[in-house]
């Protein structure tokens, strides 16, 4: 290999156990299939990615870390895109599993509960696209409308809900899940802050504004119109 312009370069420590470079591997031909580009996944010495490290962190370059999933978290459903490249929200979940509410495991583990910024944090909000593809999911997947929460509320959005009680008890139970909630009258107000990413926090928001909408929708609110 001459040249790595144009590639994904994935470096793990040489030292590693075998079945976590068996993984890398794994995880390297599924980056190449869907990135369709090449991916280099480098063993190399622990020595050499200590010398390495001041010129990825040097400059614009950016390193992400990220910890293996909260074993009481609950497991990720299939993240699935349409034709076009874009999440397909709507066919990533035929069930759902049981609420932290009652008792089932929550969507984020504890060390990896999702936050949203402080009032009036100028630097709280996700990058528009980010924003955008959150709002999507949320309509696709409920039919409840979003908007921005305000301006004097960067890093939320704001879904409509049909009753006070409705967007109170969606609030309540999505907390309960480990992510941040709000709510401000018919507002259910969820995170959207800065950092987030399609695959992590933006499914984790939708996941959770998704089941407990279908909860309402399937148990809550058809039992109290069969006793009406």
């Amino acid at each position: 290999m001459d040249d790595i312009a144009g590639r994904i370069v994935l470096i793990v420590d040489a030292s590693v156990p075998a079945a976590a470079r068996a993984a890398c591997d794994d995880a390297a031909a599924t980056l190449a299939r869907r990135a369709g580009m090449p991916v280099t996944l480098a063993a190399v010495p622990i020595e050499t990615l200590d010398a390495v490290q001041p010129v990825i962190r040097r400059g614009p370059g950016q390193i992400r870390e990220l910890d293996p999933p909260d074993p009481d978290a609950m497991a990720s459903a299939p993240f699935v895109r349409r034709r076009d490249g874009r999440p397909d929200w709507g066919a990533m979940w035929t069930t759902f599993c049981e609420l932290a509410l009652h008792g089932g495991p929550p969507q984020r583990g504890a060390l990896q509960a999702l936050r949203g910024p402080s009032g009036g944090d100028r630097a709280g909000a996700s990058a528009p696209d980010i924003e955008a593809e959150l709002r999507r999911g949320i309509e696709e997947t409920t039919g409840l409308a979003t908007e921005p929460a305000g301006p004097a509320e960067p890093g939320w959005i704001a879904i409509t809900c049909a009753s006070a009680r409705m967007a109170a008890w969606l609030c309540a139970t999505i907390i309960l899940e480990n992510v941040d909630a709000r709510v401000e009258g018919l507002r259910l107000l969820v995170p959207a802050g800065p950092g987030f990413a399609l695959e992590d926090q933006v499914k984790s928001v939708i996941t959770v504004v998704a089941k407990t909408h279908h909860y309402w929708r399937e148990h809550l609110e058809s039992a109290r119109e069969t006793r009406s």
